[in-house]
């Protein structure tokens, strides 16, 4: 309560009605000590210092956020349209050790399969977040990987 009226927020202290009054009257005193302390010269014009806020947001009024996603542009090495999705990406988890045994990744990440390989469907995660990196001499684990970019789920690997 003390706080609140000290940033202004209230000019009333309510006591609790299960103490008993001689209780009740000394915390509210010192309340009331601080908060009059509060309204001196100084202390009004440091308050009033302060520059007013105006939110011009529009509380009632719901809409989707718009954003850019990226453009395959010329010189390029890399086409970068299949990282994020419109409607909201899913990134997935993974480790080199999934990497290694593709056909339970691509169930897990929802992707369609047609003779063992990978197809992106609406379902499907958009990208892979791999912590650990892949060693370069697993062959498996980057094949799985190669195969995953090329239907456009790509990597995300932190530097």
């Amino acid at each position: 309560i003390g706080a609140l009226l000290a940033d202004g927020l209230g000019d009333t202290i309510r006591v609790s009605l299960t103490e008993d009054p001689e209780k009740e009257y000394a915390p509210c005193n010192r309340l009331a000590q601080i908060g009059t302390g509060r309204t001196t010269g100084e202390q009004t014009a440091t308050q009033r210092a302060v520059p007013t806020y105006s939110d011009g947001r529009d509380i009632t009024s719901f809409a989707r956020r718009r954003g850019d996603l990226p453009e395959q542009r010329d010189g390029d090495a890399f086409d970068y349209r299949g990282l994020l999705n419109r409607d909201g990406s899913v990134l997935s988890v993974v480790t080199a050790a999934d990497l290694a045994d593709p056909n339970p990744l691509y169930k897990s990440m929802a992707c369609k399969t047609v003779v063992g390989l990978p197809f992106k469907d609406i379902s499907t995660s958009d990208a892979l977040l791999i912590r650990d990196g892949v060693p370069a001499d697993d062959a498996v684990a980057r094949q799985t990987l190669k195969r995953l970019m090329d239907v456009a789920v790509l990597p995300i690997v932190p530097a």
